[in-house]
């Protein structure tokens, strides 16, 4: 090989390097580092960093001035209730926002050491382009899963060794992140519509 080929070699081998380690900073920082949580006075819900499925890291400043459908279990969900749950959500924001722009829902998973950025990509992939899936370290979980009032309950699962079970509502949040209300995740899509339509009509 040239000196030349040589040199381009090493430049491409460092570059690699050096975007595989910021990579692994970044979910690590996500996985490892508590945040602290700001309600922006809102009763239920409020700030959150999370590391997202392609390992970046996303705060709910990304999704400032889009409504957020935000929704905590697990890619393994006690009794498989998420996957209906999101898609019966998805299903309904197609009716009220056909171009994909006003909302999104963040899908929050409870289960950091099995739902990595892979696997949750992986996930929401299945579910469509609607929903962001992403995860933090157990103890901002905690915190913030306080913060939106859902409960963190691990079950037991002969098949998976365990489950995290869904919470039962979907929070939702205005683009300005003020707290609007709740929608039960365990009703069908045309229920989520009309509940839905109603929250993001209502003016403050």
């Amino acid at each position: 090989m040239t000196p030349t080929g040589k040199r381009i070699l090493l430049t491409a081998t460092a570059i690699l390097a050096a975007g595989g380690l910021a990579t692994y900073l970044g979910t690590t920082l996500a996985l490892h580092h508590t945040i602290t949580l700001n309600t922006y006075g809102n009763e239920v819900g409020g700030a959150f960093r999370l590391m997202d499925a392609t390992t970046g890291t996303m705060t709910d400043q990304t999704f400032h001035g889009r409504w957020m459908l935000v929704l905590f279990g697990a890619t393994h969900c006690t009794q498989d209730a998420c996957e209906p749950a999101l898609r019966a959500m998805s299903d309904a924001l197609d009716k009220l926002d056909p171009s994909k722009r006003k909302a999104v829902i963040i899908f929050v998973s409870l289960d950091p050491d099995r739902d990595d950025a892979e696997r949750l990509h992986q996930y929401a992939a299945t579910l469509g382009p609607r929903i962001v899936a992403g995860t933090a370290a157990p103890q901002a979980l905690a915190d913030l899963a306080k913060e939106y009032h859902a409960p963190v309950e691990k079950v037991s699962d002969p098949e998976w060794s365990y489950t995290m079970r869904m919470s039962p509502s979907f929070v939702v949040m205005n683009p300005d992140t003020r707290y609007k209300g709740m929608i039960s995740a365990n009703q069908s899509a045309d229920a989520m519509q009309k509940q839905l339509a109603t929250l993001m009509n209502t003016t403050d």
